[in-house]
C-alpha cells in the first residue's frame, strides 16, 4: 500500500553545524575572490562562535517532533511567501509522446486523458499505487557499490557489503506528496499563499474560446466512460455561446504577482463565489485550446519550441496556474501538463503522467475512427456554463494580469532539444545520480561561455532544478572538458 510504510521511515538527520558552514565554505570558494573568501571564512567562524550553538539546538528540537525538519519551511518560504507570479516562476510542464499522437480528435484525446487520471485518483484513494523504492548509493570501505545489486567490474564485495547490495532499492521512499496531486488548489494570500485541499471532487473545470464549464465525471455510482468523457467535451467544443466581457482573461489573474491576484480574488470571491468554488473545488483544470501543437516534420526545432512554450505559458489567461495541474488538449489531439510546483516534486506528477499516457493510448485505446471506444450516454446533461459577475474595480486588474502575463511570456527564450545519444543508464555506469549529472551540464554550459563557475541564484526565482554552486573539484573537471577546442 502507497502509505503503509510512512510511519517506519527514517526521521531527516539535522547535519552538525560545523559540517554545514564547512560545505558552505567549499560551495563559495569558486566565485568568491582570496579576499572576499577570507573575509567570508572569518565571518563564519564568527556564526560559529556567537550564534550557531543556540540555532542548532532550535534546529534539533524541532527533528525531534517534525517528522522532517526543513519541508514546511522549504513549502513555506520557497514557494508559499513567493509574492512572483506562478507561470515561469514556479510553474512547470509536460510534454505527450513527440513521435505518436492517438488520435487527432479533441474532445476523444481529453476523454480518455481525464478517464485515466481519474483512474489513477481511484488507485490512488485505494492506496493501490506501490511506493516508489530507490537505488542507494552505498561506500564499502571507500568504494562505491552500483545501485540494483550490481557491481562494476573489478569492484570487491565485503559480507557487509553485500548485505547492502541486497538491500538496495528495497527501501521505500515518502509518499507523502502524492496526498495532493488531485482536489488542490494553491490560493493566493497578500502575504503568504496557503494549500487548499478537498477529499473529494467529482467534476473538472474546463476552458474553452474564454468560457469557463463545470464538466462532471461520475454517474450516481461510478466514473464515467472515457467515450461519455468524450461527448461532453464535444458538447463544450460545440457550443456557441460567446465569452462574456472581461471573462476571456479572467484567468490572467492567476498569472498575476500573488499579492494583487489576493486582493482581485476578495472581490471575485464576492460577486462570483459559485464560478470560482467550481474551479477551486474541481479534480483539476482542463484547456481545450483552439490552435494544434507538436512537433512537424516541416520545422522540428521551431515547433518543438512553440509546443514547449504553449504549455509553459500558453497564451498567459487560458490556464488556472493555482490548480494543482492543468490538463492541455490541443485541437489535433496533443496533450501536455502545466503543474504548479508547491505541493509536490516533479517525480511525483511524473509518476502520474506516466500512467495516465501509457493507461490511455495503450490499455483504454480509440476505435478505428479515432473516437473513444464505447457508446455515448445521451441522458448525460449539458456540462454546465460558468456564470462570472465581475464586478466593475476587478476589470482592470485583469488588464493589468494580462499585459504582464503577456510580458513575462514574451521575455522567456524557451528551446527544446530532443536527446538520443544516451539515457539514465550511462550516467548510473558513472556512478551519478540524474540530479548531479544535469548539474555538472549546468556548470560546463555556463563556464565554457563566461570562464567561471555559475553562482547560486535567489531560490525564490530559481526554477525547479537551479544551478547549484560548483565545489572546487568541479574545477578541475571544467580544465578537462569544459574548455573549448
Amino acid at each position: 500500500m502507497l502509505f503503509s510504510y510512512q510511519r517506519s521511515l527514517p526521521r531527516q538527520p539535522v547535519p552538525s553545524v560545523q559540517d554545514t558552514v564547512r560545505k558552505y565554505l567549499e560551495s563559495v570558494r569558486p566565485i568568491l575572490s582570496d579576499e572576499d573568501f577570507d573575509w567570508t571564512a572569518v565571518l563564519a567562524q564568527e556564526f560559529l562562535r556567537l550564534q550557531a550553538s543556540l540555532l542548532q539546538w532550535y534546529l534539533r528540537l524541532k527533528s525531534w517532533w517534525a517528522s522532517n525538519y526543513v519541508s514546511d519551511w522549504w513549502e513555506e518560504f520557497v514557494y508559499l511567501r513567493s509574492r512572483n507570479p506562478l507561470m515561469v516562476n514556479s510553474n512547470y510542464y509536460m510534454m505527450d509522446f513527440l513521435y505518436v499522437t492517438p488520435t487527432p480528435l479533441q474532445a476523444a484525446r481529453a476523454g480518455n486523458a481525464v478517464h485515466a487520471l481519474l483512474l489513477y485518483r481511484h488507485r490512488l484513494n485505494r492506496q493501490e499505487i506501490p511506493p516508489v523504492r530507490g537505488p542507494q548509493w552505498v561506500r564499502d570501505g571507500g568504494v562505491v557499490l552500483w545501485p540494483l545489486g550490481h557491481v562494476g567490474p573489478g569492484r570487491q564485495l565485503t559480507a557487509h557489503g553485500f548485505l547492502q547490495t541486497l538491500l538496495m532499492g528495497m527501501r521505500p521512499l515518502c509518499s507523502a506528496q502524492y496526498e495532493k496531486i488531485f482536489n488542490t488548489t494553491r490560493i493566493p494570500g497578500v502575504q503568504k499563499d496557503y494549500i487548499r485541499h478537498l477529499h473529494d471532487s467529482q467534476h473538472v473545470a474546463v476552458f474553452h474560446r474564454g468560457r469557463f464549464f463545470r464538466m462532471g465525471t461520475h454517474s450516481r455510482n461510478s466514473l464515467l466512460s472515457p467515450r461519455a468523457l468524450e461527448q461532453q467535451f464535444q458538447r463544450i467544443l460545440d457550443d456557441p455561446s460567446p465569452a462574456c466581457p472581461h471573462e476571456e482573461h479572467l484567468a490572467a489573474l492567476t498569472a498575476a504577482p500573488r499579492g494583487t491576484w489576493a486582493q482581485a480574488r476578495t472581490s471575485l470571491k464576492t460577486q462570483a463565489a459559485e464560478a470560482l468554488e467550481a474551479v477551486e473545488g474541481a479534480a483539476f483544470f482542463v484547456s481545450l485550446d483552439a490552435e494544434p501543437a507538436g512537433l512537424t516534420r516541416e520545422d522540428p526545432a521551431a515547433s518543438l519550441d512553440a509546443y514547449a512554450h504553449a504549455l509553459l505559458a500558453g497564451r498567459g489567461h487560458d490556464r488556472w496556474f493555482d490548480k494543482s495541474f492543468t490538463l492541455i488538449v490541443f485541437s489535433n489531439g496533443k496533450l501536455g501538463l502545466s503543474v504548479e510546483h508547491s505541493w509536490a516534486d516533479c517525480p511525483i506528477s511524473g509518476h502520474m503522467w506516466e500512467f495516465t499516457l501509457a493507461t490511455e493510448c495503450f490499455q483504454l485505446g480509440y476505435s478505428t475512427d479515432g473516437h473513444c471506444k464505447g457508446h455515448p450516454d445521451p441522458t448525460l446533461p449539458q456540462p454546465q456554463r460558468l456564470q462570472w459577475d465581475l464586478p466593475d474595480q476587478i476589470h482592470s486588474s485583469i488588464s493589468l494580469a494580462l499585459r504582464g502575463a503577456k510580458i513575462l511570456s514574451e521575455n522567456v527564450d524557451c528551446h527544446v532539444v530532443p536527446f538520443s545519444l544516451f539515457g539514465k543508464s550511462f550516467i548510473r555506469r558513472c556512478h551519478l545520480s540524474s540530479d548531479s549529472f544535469i548539474q555538472i551540464a549546468l556548470q560546463l554550459a555556463h563556464f565554457r561561455v563566461s570562464w567561471v563557475p555559475h553562482p547560486q541564484p535567489p531560490q525564490g526565482l530559481s526554477p525547479p532544478e537551479p544551478p547549484r554552486p560548483a565545489p572546487p573539484r568541479f574545477l578541475v573537471v571544467a580544465a578537462i572538458v569544459g574548455r573549448p577546442s
